[in-house]
Formats: C-alpha cells, sequence, structure tokens
C-alpha cells in the first residue's frame, strides 16, 4: 500500500471559544512504523488524537484513513475502519475482571440483540470460543494471563496500560493510537509495554503515539512529529529532529514558563 494512503490528516483546525487548539495541522503516519506525536503540554497532542478518532469534528480540515474520510465519523465507526486508541487513564470497568474487560473488545459480535440472541445462538457460542481463545492469546502477550481472573481495580497503573492495549487488539485494529502508553508506569513495566509493542510492529501492527518520555521516544518511534501550539513544528527521524534548534527552544521556552509561574506563586 502507498504511504499516502495509510493515515493522513491535512490543514486541521480547531477551536474552542476563542483558543485555536490546531492551526492547519498536516502529518502521513506511514504503515509497518511507529510515529510518534510530541510536544510540550497544550501543544494539541490530544486535540489531534480526538479529531482523528471522531471524538472531536474539526473546524475544517480532513482525516483520511485508507483512502476513506474518517472526519465526521462517530468513534464507533471509526473503530469499525480499523482506528482504535486508549486514553491516559484507564476507563476499563474497575469492577470487572480482567477477562470480562477482554471479551468487552471485539467488534460485530452476533448475540448484540434480542434477535440474534434467539436465532443464532449456535453461531454466538462459537464466536465466544474464539474470542475467548484470542483473549488468552493475547493476554499471554501482554503479560496478564495469570492475572485473567483479577479485578481490574487491583492492577497496577501500568497493568492496566497493558490491559488497555491488549483490549485494543481484540477489534482486530490497523492502527492503534496510544495515549501517553507509559505514564505513571514502573521502570520494569514500561520495558514490558515496550517489548509488547516493538512485537506487534514486528507482526504488523501500526502505532501512533503521544509520549512525554523522551527516552522512550527514541527507544521505540521510528519517525517523530512535533507539535507546538497546535501546529507541525517539525518532523522526521526521532534522534534527528529532536536535537533541532527550534524544538530545543519550544521544549525550554515551556518549562522556563513553568519555572516562572512557580516562582511568583
Amino acid at each position: 500500500m502507498p504511504e499516502s494512503e495509510f493515515l493522513n490528516v491535512t490543514s486541521v483546525r480547531k477551536t474552542f471559544g476563542g483558543i485555536t487548539a490546531l492551526d492547519d495541522v498536516s502529518l502521513t503516519v506511514e504503515p509497518g512504523r511507529v510515529h510518534g506525536l510530541i510536544g510540550p503540554n497544550g501543544s494539541g497532542k490530544t486535540t489531534l488524537f480526538n479529531v482523528i478518532t471522531g471524538f472531536l469534528r474539526p473546524d475544517r480540515g480532513q482525516v483520511r484513513f485508507r483512502g476513506q474520510t474518517l472526519t465526521g465519523l462517530r468513534p464507533e465507526k471509526v473503530a469499525q475502519r480499523g482506528v482504535v486508541r486508549t486514553f491516559q487513564s484507564s476507563l476499563n470497568p474497575q469492577q470487572m475482571t480482567v477477562m470480562e474487560n477482554m471479551l468487552l473488545g471485539p467488534q460485530g459480535q452476533v448475540g448484540e440483540g434480542l434477535v440474534n440472541t434467539v436465532l443464532r445462538y449456535r453461531r454466538m457460542r462459537e464466536q465466544e470460543r474464539a474470542n475467548e481463545k484470542r483473549a488468552w492469546e493475547i493476554l499471554s502477550l501482554v503479560k496478564l494471563d495469570h492475572q485473567a481472573d483479577t479485578y481490574v481495580g487491583e492492577l497496577s497503573g501500568g497493568q492496566k496500560k497493558l490491559l488497555s492495549l491488549g483490549q485494543m487488539l481484540m477489534a482486530d485494529p490497523q492502527l492503534i493510537l496510544l495515549d501517553e502508553p507509559v505514564a505513571g508506569v514502573n521502570p520494569k513495566l514500561i520495558e514490558d509495554i515496550l517489548t509488547v509493542i516493538d512485537r506487534l510492529r514486528s507482526d504488523g501492527y501500526n502505532f501512533l503515539l503521544v509520549e512525554h518520555n523522551m527516552r522512550v521516544v527514541r527507544r521505540i518511534c521510528d519517525h517523530v512529529h512535533v507539535l507546538d501550539a497546535g501546529t507541525v513544528l517539525a518532523d522526521g527521524p526521532p534522534h534527528e529532529t529532536l536535537q533541532r534548534q527550534e524544538v530545543l527552544e519550544a521544549y525550554l521556552a515551556t518549562q522556563a514558563g513553568a519555572t516562572d509561574e512557580e516562582e511568583s506563586s
């Protein structure tokens, strides 16, 4: 598939009142690679994730995936096209087990709806068995198979991140958007998460991730897009792009501003 036919964000603008969150943002995510979306706090990264996945509609511009327009679709329709996402904080029901959460992930389940339940019982049971088998395979991959009967509320922050990723895999996605996949995670589980992403990339999965940990960005990303004040400041291989003067100045300016606020408080 040509790179231009995978994910394309073209001239996207999004405002909230008098605040411009995204200003003419364009970028391309290529298949077979891990792309990073980085930038100072407030640069528009999460807003762009929300636009791509249908949680926000842009004021103008377009998002296309594999030649089809995503702009204007509801989040569930975007997911059906193969684009799924995780969130900074776990949204998994805390009083359900890990396995129960995994089985919420598959799309188009036969048993959804009373008529389907009555008329397609045998097919529904076959699908349930296939989903459970797939769930065990994914839980083994993300190293949570030993926690299958554990309530989500009892998991650590890092384990919840792994569960969110595993649940996304149950939807058989073509592009996975990860929102700060290692934020607040201990070093051992960070390495587990990166190992899973490496394995999935080798299996043909594609990623776009927001991450503040630059060591992780250098380790896992093939290409980075830098946002600053709602615009694309730079993009390219991480080791080169992170050394560009304008990128360093954007991060240093943000840090200086935070220091000034602390000193004046």
